[in-house]
């Protein structure tokens, strides 16, 4: 008997789930949760959130199930929205101020990031075949999706030298990849995009397992697989490397912006509603029979502590678009996650 080693066989083809490519579309990514996470206006979040902040508040105060007899409960409440705004407010933009200032560089860490920008607009230049990138978000996207789209032909092309199993494989790759490329470039298309929506169309996939794969059929077939096909696969492990540093550098960018825009609103929020809730507790205050007529008292007293939660509420609707892009991003490529 023959002791000689053999291949490892060539598992069944991979299922990728067309479902994750299908979020690139422009009507999954306004699907109602799409848009509750991600894509959707904060403002017009935050809005959502605090008209059921003062619909559970007013429900409460217009039915009596919260009669206002007792001046007490009401002042305490006010008094805790009034500390926690002013402790909400002094830790974001404390945290804000201290991420942007990681950013203050000397004249030499920017000449090195500069140079380290520009190595990585060639390297993705030599990767598409291309002299001249674009410089804009969109462009840049298109670019390097309209070059995945390319070599996933080139893929397609040289994988009929190959035998059926290998060719089966491959093909499940270069389907679902070229779906996804394709749903991307429509959207790039559709309309000029921000880094924000240019992350946004590459963050629900996963490109590891792209990589893996092809990565997988090169080391396991080896000296067997055709050259073309194994240039056509490594031409796709490169294509996936420079998108994925490209969402990455992007993820930074939107970071930053949205630090900056939260700390911007919570400072021009927070004073008019702090000076509400003090003003009103000031009011409340005054000795002798109540200083305000009670039909008024329960209009008054939702409006503010409705819009003591604004703070709150605007910090919640942030904070799920930044945690769900790191929670899709947690992992560089060619790892993984097990939610990924």
């Amino acid at each position: 008997m023959s002791s000689e080693p053999t291949d490892p066989p060539i598992e069944p083809p991979a299922t990728f789930g067309l479902g994750n490519v299908s979020v690139t579309t422009g009507s999954a990514l306004v699907s109602p949760r799409e848009w509750f996470l991600l894509t959707g206006d904060r403002l017009l979040v935050s809005a959502g959130l605090l008209s059921i902040v003062a619909l559970a508040v007013g429900g409460i105060v217009l039915t009596d199930v919260a009669p206002l007899v007792d001046r007490t409960p009401t002042l305490f409440l006010l008094f805790a929205l009034v500390g926690g705004n002013f402790t909400l407010i002094t830790i974001v933009v404390s945290i804000s101020q201290f991420v942007l200032a990681r950013h203050l560089e000397s004249p030499g860490e920017i000449r090195e990031q500069l140079r380290e920008i520009l190595g990585y607009r060639q390297e993705v230049g030599e990767a598409t075949r291309e002299q001249v990138l674009p410089v804009t978000p969109a462009g840049f996207v298109l670019l390097l999706f309209q070059s995945i789209g390319r070599d996933v032909g080139e893929l397609r092309t040289a994988a009929k030298q190959t035998e059926p199993a290998v060719r089966e494989r491959i093909e499940v790759i270069a389907d679902d990849l070229g779906t996804h490329a394709g749903h991307v470039v429509g959207l790039v298309r559709e309309r000029e995009v921000t880094p924000r929506q240019a992350l946004f169309a590459t963050l629900n996939m996963n490109y590891s397992r792209y990589f893996h794969e092809a990565y997988r059929i090169r080391a396991i077939q080896g000296v067997d697989l055709p050259e073309r096909t194994t240039e056509a696969l490594a031409g796709i492990e490169r294509q996936i490397e420079q998108v994925d540093i490209a969402r990455r550098y992007f993820k930074t960018v939107l970071i930053q912006s949205e630090l900056s825009s939260l700390t911007r609103l919570l400072l021009y929020l927070g004073l008019p509603v702090q000076v509400a809730a003090v003003a009103l507790m000031l009011v409340y205050t005054a000795p002798g029979p109540e200083p305000l007529s009670r039909p008024l008292l329960k209009l008054l007293i939702p409006v503010v502590v409705t819009a003591g939660f604004a703070p709150f509420v605007l910090l919640t609707a942030y904070i799920i678009r930044l945690a769900t892009v790191v929670r899709r991003t947690a992992a560089m490529y060619p790892f993984t996650t097990a939610e990924e």
